[in-house]
């Protein structure tokens, strides 16, 4: 066992003896994120912002894209097979792993191979973490025409896209949410997506100030539980 493997077991096996804690954790926030999704909503539709037209719009697009014409092409299961397939790589690399190869077909799914046994934040990454928002911020930044709304329009896309392949990939017959388990799926993912989905919606509403608002909502019936319990035991 070389020193990448050996480097790489030992943040498996920290990563993994996280999982039943993490389920908990997400599980015990859930109520939290849906407070904070609500009041970010009454908040978009008291206080709309002009950034989020472009943003909707990209939504929109990719949405009409993909029903009219892209999810009846071979290339559209290719693309949402490789990008799942490049989610896993990109957390493995992250927790120490030598990417070894990465496959994806038009059909038959596709394959990531990496040094190392692996841990459960590789399995679940493709279904919460939207990594076409990374892809897609980077090309805002490319193209021309600086004034114009390209990284609110490619978010609004990423984020299409994000519902999407989120909803083809989890189904009762995918691999990796036999791997993880039916009760970690349900405790986790539903939290981790409406994590990551509210903090995209916010951040488009309002840059860092909107980021910065939702996460004060995110605290605000913890800091009233809290705040209860103090009561009780004074």
């Amino acid at each position: 066992m070389n020193s990448a493997t050996t480097w790489g077991d030992r943040i498996d096996a920290a990563v993994n003896a996280t999982k039943w804690p993490m389920a908990i954790a997400a599980a015990a926030i859930t109520p939290s994120l849906v407070w904070a999704s609500l009041t970010l909503f009454a908040r978009l539709v008291h206080s709309p912002s002009w950034s989020l037209v472009p943003f909707a719009c990209g939504i929109a697009a990719f949405v009409i894209l993909w029903r009219r014409w892209l999810g009846h092409l071979s290339v559209g299961r290719w693309l949402v097979t490789m990008e799942h397939e490049v989610t896993h790589a990109i957390f493995a690399f992250l927790t120490g792993h030598k990417i070894v190869s990465i496959r994806a077909t038009m059909g038959s799914g596709g394959e990531v191979r990496y040094e190392g046994r692996g841990n459960w934040l590789i399995t679940a990454a493709p279904y919460f973490f939207p990594t076409a928002v990374l892809v897609l911020s980077l090309l805002a930044y490319l193209l021309p025409f600086p004034n114009l709304p390209w990284p609110s329009f490619l978010l609004g896309i990423a984020l299409g896209y994000h519902f999407i392949s989120t909803y083809r990939e989890t189904h009762r017959d995918q691999s990796d949410l036999k791997e993880l388990g039916n009760l970690f799926s349900w405790m986790f993912l539903p939290a981790a997506n409406l994590a990551m989905v509210s903090f995209l919606i916010a951040f488009a509403h309002d840059g860092t100030t909107g980021v910065h608002a939702w996460l004060a909502d995110c605290r605000q019936p913890l800091n009233a539980l809290i705040a209860w319990l103090q009561q009780l035991v004074q």
